[in-house]
């Protein structure tokens, strides 16, 4: 698992900054954190590190036809940074707008202990409040809509034959778990363990964590471990298929 050091959260800083210096309009910085195999604790050595956040321009932009545009892939050339890391940088109006839609990849952003980047007095303490009042909400149908479009599209019938073709289960048994706890806990929990520790039974656990240290390690788990796999995630569909969700 690559590290994400000090030193490297400094020289991400500094990109950041130097690259909204960079442009033609007035573009702020705001928040940033990390998110994808290295928030869910799934990462490998392999595994490249994502980063999302938002930033905000004039607001005489938005009196324009011409509206801002709704985000910025950064490029870092940090040397010292193998993998390579991707940054997503979302305009505010746009941040917001997934937020509403429940777009579970901006709202586990919220919270995160894991932020790279967060300008003075620009950290969302007030987005974590408007969360906490409003969630679940439709967040766990999201969660469910994803883990069941990817079962039944890249699980269900699969036999992977090397590490990098895990990831459709990282996501599918990780939407399921998140789907039932979001609607439980009326809280956002992003990491596969503590998701599986929360909801399942010793042995599906065992399951789980072997199929975790697998993918840290960059190896393939057995065919015993993928095939209960699989029969967690049909289990945990099903239960979470059967709560009736309040999406007030």
């Amino acid at each position: 698992m690559t590290a994400l050091t000090s030193a490297i959260k400094s020289e991400l800083r500094t990109e950041i900054q130097d690259y909204f210096k960079a442009q033609d309009e007035v573009l702020k910085p705001c928040f940033y954190a990390v998110t994808g195999s290295h928030l869910y604790g799934t990462s490998g050595s392999n595994s490249d590190i994502d980063i999302k956040g938002y930033h905000c321009t004039a607001g005489s932009r938005y009196m324009l036809f011409d509206s801002p545009e709704t985000h910025r892939n950064i490029q870092t050339t940090i040397p010292s940074a193998e993998p390579t890391i991707e940054i997503t940088s979302y305009e505010l109006r746009k941040f917001g707008k997934m937020l509403l839609q429940s777009d579970f990849s901006v709202v586990e952003l919220i919270g995160s202990e894991m932020d790279v980047y967060t300008r003075e007095n620009a950290y969302p303490h007030g987005i974590e409040e408007i969360l906490a009042d409003t969630l679940p909400g439709e967040l766990p149908a999201r969660y469910l809509g994803m883990a069941e479009s990817i079962y039944e599209r890249d699980v269900k019938e699969s036999s992977p034959t090397d590490a990098a073709d895990l990831k459709p289960y990282v996501y599918t048994l990780r939407g399921c778990l998140a789907a039932e706890y979001v609607h439980k806990h009326g809280a956002v929990e992003p990491r596969l363990q503590p998701l599986a520790a929360s909801l399942l039974e010793t042995e599906s656990l065992e399951q789980v964590q072997q199929f975790i240290d697998a993918l840290q390690a960059d190896q393939l788990p057995s065919q015993a471990v993928l095939t209960a796999l699989r029969q967690v995630i049909t289990e945990r569909i099903g239960a979470v298929e059967a709560t009736e969700f309040d999406a007030e």
